[in-house]
């Protein structure tokens, strides 16, 4: 993750990811969800481990309160996600 801006690495930013997945049922909605925190490396990266996902959200927060940065259904076992803020 960087600044938007001056594209530098943020480091220490916490993201608030919300991920959901299908557990039986019909797969028409979702049926658990999974709140984690997730805190950026010095190098503005961040990595999360999730046993069952097929979506996910990420949120962080900046001055002006909480900002949605990503949301997306996932197809696959690994995801690269890359933000500015």
């Amino acid at each position: 993750m960087v600044d938007h801006t001056t594209q530098k690495p943020l480091k220490g930013k916490k993201l608030m990811v919300q991920s959901a997945y299908y557990q039986g049922g019909d797969y028409d909605s979702y049926n658990g969800y999974v709140d984690s925190i997730l805190t950026t490396d010095e190098n503005g990266r961040f990595e999360g481990f999730f046993d069952k996902i097929c979506y996910i959200q990420i949120r962080a927060k900046t001055a002006q309160g909480d900002t949605l940065l990503y949301a997306h259904e996932i197809f696959s076992k690994e995801k690269r996600i890359d933000l500015a803020l």
